[in-house]
């Protein structure tokens, strides 16, 4: 018997007179040894309890769960003690065992029914057996007690359900409270984000109306209905929404500002600007205003604007570190490499710091000073050893950028020498051989990563898209597109590809519908060659060379659309 046998035993003994009144020893078996109690001839209740919970710790600390709950089980029935029921819940539910949960739940109500505690159990004990009826009337009990947080207590409603994974369960239970509370616009808000929850979105605009119609000044139910309309992919009623809702109410910052921030999203930047405007004429100290319209400035290519907005940052001495970059990128699309790289210096501590060093080594590369560079990224490597992979890639990046692909996998092999195994560094140099057309060390590269993680997509894409485009084994192509596309449905590249593998295996027709639609995802050039391929081919040329010639404005360098045109006489 070992040490902890012998003090376990001791201590169970001198607690009792006879555990349980059993005639037999009782056997504990576990991972540690076993453990061995003696009966004793006399037995009273307080030792049968004693018993229980000394017995039911000793499993739990060694993580039998099950056996833990069996013995707090008979310890709940046994006491009239509310402590140990709570103690029994936690148990039951890190045993996953819903009846006992439901079972010691109800026993903790009976032995303290005003405890909140107690109907915070048992709403989850009725969720979890799937009683969102029965689980309401203790969700109002919790709702009742939580009177700090300004809502009625449907905060503390809704931080409980957002523990249920059901969506539609926890719903169920809402639409049950909330009709408890008809005239609350607390109600009608929380079931509206519940019903979000469940994408049950006309039942949660059927709450948000609810709410509107109780206060129809409430800022966040607007925000809320845009929300949902946006989840319901319905942009243009977001829109009206809100912009009735900042007619409505001129003088509400954060309605004008939701508004704003969705006409960007919409890309309608001149309405965005213009809702902004009127927020930074108020208020010409706010930041968070006058950020966005540095960058709605350098998205229309209003260059001088955004610098002044950006400067004006600096001035206010708030969102230094953005200001310091935002400058750097304005610069940078300006050419002005010297500039942008002085800006970037100036970013530190924080989540932006290695980006703006990777943008200087860029700007040093730009600059035409290529030795420059390569010094840049070791000496910012060394300085950031904990990101010396992304460095590398990153450095890679840009000598493949400049054409420099030699360098770049030569540099990717480097990196390869400390970590063989790496998947980032193999995904990369896979792709930089992919420019030298050395497939051997493509194929070598990615079927590496993908045996390292057979869920890969990017890579099974890559693969398949090799095979398809550089050699005759089609149906291998295929079934590497196919498992990608399931990994990344909706991801345009792997769309192209597999559109690109439908060609090589003269399905013009399903080529022509994947193209198409990963065109509608990402004009890349790339795409567009395919695209305007498939398209020659099936004898629908007007159409073709309009997208090739849509895609020529924008990309007069592309090496894919220069070989369409030189192999059709676009």
């Amino acid at each position: 018997m070992n040490k902890l046998t012998i003090v376990v035993g001791l201590l169970i003994a001198t607690a009792m007179n006879d555990p349980v009144g059993a005639t037999e020893s009782k056997i504990v078996p576990d991972g540690y040894g076993t453990i061995e109690i003696q009966p004793y001839r006399d037995s009273s209740p307080e030792a049968d309890l004693i018993y229980h919970i000394l017995l039911g710790e000793i499993a739990g600390t060694r993580k039998q769960l099950e056996v833990a709950l069996e013995y707090y089980r008979k310890a709940v029935q046994a006491s009239e003690n509310p402590r140990i029921a709570e103690r029994a819940v936690g148990i039951a539910l890190f045993a996953n065992d819903n009846t006992a949960l439901l079972e010691i739940a109800r026993r903790w109500h009976t032995l303290d029914a005003d405890n909140p505690k107690v109907h915070q159990a048992l709403a989850i004990a009725l969720l979890n057996n799937k009683q969102a009826e029965a689980a309401a009337v203790h969700l109002d009990k919790l709702r009742a007690t939580a009177d700090k947080d300004n809502q009625d207590g449907f905060t503390a409603v809704d931080a409980l359900l957002n523990q249920v994974q059901d969506k539609a369960l926890a719903l169920r239970a809402m639409a049950s409270l909330r009709d408890l509370h008809a005239n609350s616009r607390y109600a009608q808000y929380y079931y509206a984000l519940a019903a979000l929850e469940a994408d049950a979105h006309e039942q949660a605009l059927e709450g948000i109306t609810a709410a509107l119609k109780l206060d129809p000044q409430w800022e966040n139910a607007y925000l809320l209905q845009a929300r949902v309309r946006m989840n319901k992919k319905d942009t243009d009623g977001a829109l009206a929404g809100l912009k009735e809702a900042v007619t409505n109410l001129p003088e509400n910052r954060q309605l004008r500002l939701g508004y704003a921030r969705l006409l960007v999203n919409a890309e309608r930047l001149d309405e965005a600007t213009a809702e902004f405007e009127v927020l930074a004429a108020r208020d010409p100290k706010d930041a968070e205003v006058i950020y966005s319209l540095g960058l709605l400035s350098g998205e229309k290519e209003r260059y001088d604007e955004a610098v002044t907005y950006f400067t004006r940052l600096l001035e206010l001495g708030t969102r230094n570190t953005d200001a310091f970059f935002e400058l750097g990128r304005v610069e940078e699309l300006r050419s002005n490499y010297d500039k942008a790289k002085d800006w970037y210096a100036q970013v530190e501590g924080d989540e932006r710091y290695l980006t703006a060093q990777v943008r200087m080594g860029v700007m040093l590369a730009k600059s035409g000073d290529l030795p420059a560079m390569n010094e840049h990224f070791v000496k910012v490597r060394q300085d950031n050893p904990q990101s010396w992979v992304p460095l590398y890639i990153s450095q890679a990046e840009v000598l493949r950028e400049l054409k420099h692909h030699e360098s770049a996998f030569d540099l990717l092999t480097e990196a390869l020498e400390r970590e063989s195994a790496n998947q980032d560094l193999l995904y990369s140099r896979a792709l930089t051989a992919g420019n030298l057309k050395r497939f051997d060390v493509l194929e070598k590269d990615l079927r590496t990563v993908i045996d390292a993680d057979p869920e890969h997509g990017h890579a099974l894409n890559a693969l398949g898209y090799t095979l398809a485009d550089q050699t005759d084994r089609y149906q291998e192509a295929l079934g590497y597109v196919e498992r990608a596309i399931a990994l990344l449905p909706n991801d345009a590249a792997v769309i192209d590809s597999m559109g690109w593998v439908q060609y090589r295996l003269g399905n013009y027709e399903q080529s022509l519908e994947y193209l198409r639609r990963a065109y509608e995802l990402n004009q890349d050039p790339e795409i567009a060659a395919h695209l305007t391929e498939v398209l020659w081919v099936l004898g629908q040329r007007e159409e073709a060379r309009d997208v090739f010639q849509e895609s020529m404005k924008d990309n007069p360098d592309s090496e894919f659309l220069l070989d369409v045109k030189e192999r059709f006489g676009l």
